[in-house]
């Protein structure tokens, strides 16, 4: 090992696995005395890295490689496009091999002061997921932010509709001006379809003679599933037939041929005007949930319906079938029956 000049840099000589390994450090001779000892260091200690040959990419082209390669085949590729955009934006030009765990961290900290933590943990599951697949490219040796945690995020108590609630959601839909916002919000209410599923619905997924819906490439393999039409799913689906001009049922207004990508202003509202509080899309699968468990519709079936892979992911619903009879009994006390029991009077076995 050793330091030597040339042209006015300074560059360590040293080996490492009996392959003889140069580096230029700059014109300060202190740094390159100081950066052989690290390099001394590393090789005693076995944690000596050398830079992959292609290690020079930068984030960006990772992730027009990763676009290209991985993104492109997953179903929410749509809405992963934009998260990678934001990951470009953030980390632009920075070498990949450079990137460590403080990036990672600080990176969290500077979305978390504009995005909510659900969106921050979103967007940095993606980045590590890209890493992981840099490491399997061999651009980098490992990943940088393997060890950087997601932020912890508030649970949000579901929200059920009660009919009255539903009536004015449904009156407040109506003085919106959004062309598909009602017969969502009912399509939502009386099949449990998630959002992203409404969407992408297509007219050959739904047999209006045989009265189902066929949901395909939804959010896990269990999620593929056929949903039967109640009275009001048929005759909306039936109307909006007589008009369509498209594959899709719900089509852009703005993007000819393409899907409408969300409603979340619409909704938000028609949700203000109504006047409920704390109450999103998705809660309207829990209504539709809960008033089938309610209905005494078997949990199994509640699971198939909304295309749950594990029945524990349904059981919670069960909860209201218990509150339910809970309810019923106490009618008992409202109606009078209820009374004191007479201490003095012996108990008769029935």
């Amino acid at each position: 090992m050793g330091i030597f000049q040339r042209h006015g840099q300074y560059y360590i000589n040293y080996y490492y696995r009996g392959r003889r390994k140069r580096e230029m450090v700059g014109p300060s001779k202190g740094a390159a005395i100081q950066a052989l000892s690290i390099r001394r260091a590393e090789t005693a200690q076995g944690k000596f890295k050398i830079m992959p040959k292609r290690g020079a990419m930068t984030f960006v082209g990772l992730a027009d490689k990763y676009r290209e390669l991985i993104s492109v085949h997953k179903r929410g590729h749509n809405v992963e496009k934009y998260l990678l955009e934001t990951l470009a934006a953030s980390f632009g030009n920075h070498r990949v091999f450079d990137l460590s765990a403080e990036d990672g961290e600080r990176f969290k900290a500077m979305r978390s002061k504009s995005v909510k933590p659900a969106t921050v943990n979103r967007e940095l599951t993606v980045a590590k997921h890209m890493l992981t697949k840099a490491v399997e490219w061999e651009l980098i040796l490992d990943n940088p932010f393997r060890k950087v945690r997601p932020l912890p995020v508030p649970k949000c108590a579901e929200r059920v509709l009660d009919y009255e609630e539903e009536k004015k959601l449904l009156a407040a839909c109506k003085q919106v001006r959004s062309r598909f916002l009602l017969p969502l919000v009912l399509l939502a209410l009386h099949t449990g379809t998630r959002r992203g599923e409404l969407l992408s619905l297509e007219w050959s997924r739904v047999d209006l003679d045989r009265r189902t819906i066929r949901i395909i490439n939804a959010k896990s393999s269990a999620g593929d599933r056929i949903i039967p039409m109640n009275a009001t799913v048929h005759t909306l689906l039936s109307d909006l037939f007589k008009n369509a001009n498209t594959p899709l049922v719900f089509p852009s207004n703005r993007r000819p041929g393409e899907k409408l990508l969300d409603l979340k202003k619409g909704f938000k509202k028609a949700v203000q005007l109504s006047g409920i509080a704390h109450f999103r899309w998705h809660d309207m699968r829990h209504t539709f949930a809960t008033r089938l468990v309610r209905a005494g519709v078997d949990i199994v079936s509640v699971q198939h319906l909304l295309g749950h892979s594990k029945i524990t992911m349904t059981a919670r619903y069960a909860h209201s079938l218990a509150d339910a009879k809970m309810a019923a009994v106490s009618k008992l006390d409202l109606a009078g029956v209820c009374s004191s029991p007479d201490s003095n009077r012996p108990l008769t076995a029935i």
